[in-house]
């Protein structure tokens, strides 16, 4: 099985999977098509992989950067439109669960000015939906859900402890996971849980 995973969520990660061996970069500074492209070729040339030798591409949908999730998805789409591969989705908050090895995990990452996004699952079952939330409402969360293990992305770490951050395991233990469901080019479609800043009206989070 040949794939490329694309993460754009948080800064780029980009894991590609060349039979059995995997090659991976992050940069979580820049989330650019300037830095995600390079990104794709030094990798296929490291493993010897050619685009259209891919099985599929996958992308993380969200929830988390406007700009980064499209830059991301439209990358996929384009990619898997032109070479003719399906898709494969990520969650988001589901990839940084994966970083406890409880069954049990309560999932945060940050979405800017002291506010997160939250879901909780059990296993591979989702609990509790992504949703918007303040820092306040996730630690009420956290705090009702004792028996739930915490994971966050690296900045809330710092703040809500738990386990933090995602990589190369992380992405590995998500795609393949999730390419067993793959969908078309025109089905990928990002997940987003906060409106854009501009069409926030008074209370909105």
């Amino acid at each position: 099985m040949n794939y490329i995973f694309i993460d754009t969520a948080e800064g780029t990660r980009v894991l590609l999977c060349a039979g059995d061996k995997y090659h991976y970069s992050e940069d979580l500074t820049n989330a650019g098509a300037e830095t995600l492209m390079p990104t794709i070729d030094r990798l296929l040339s490291e493993s010897g992989v050619k685009l259209s030798e891919l099985d599929a591409i996958g992308a993380c949908v969200g929830p988390g950067s406007f700009t980064g999730l499209r830059i991301g998805l439209t990358t996929v789409k384009t990619l898997c439109y032109c070479l003719g591969k399906p898709c494969f989705a990520v969650n988001n908050l589901r990839l940084n669960a994966y970083n406890n090895d409880s069954g049990k995990v309560i999932s945060v990452a940050d979405a800017g000015s002291n506010v997160c996004y939250i879901a909780r699952y059990d296993g591979d079952t989702e609990l509790d939906a992504a949703k918007c939330v303040t820092l306040d409402g996730a630690r009420a969360a956290i705090a009702e859900h004792k028996d739930f293990a915490l994971s966050t992305d690296v900045k809330l770490g710092k703040i809500l402890g738990g386990v933090s951050g995602v990589g190369e395991r992380e992405m590995r233990i998500a795609a393949d996971k999730a390419i067993a469901s793959t969908v078309s080019y025109a089905e990928l479609l990002p997940l987003y849980i906060r409106k854009p800043q501009p069409e926030r009206g008074e209370g909105d989070l």
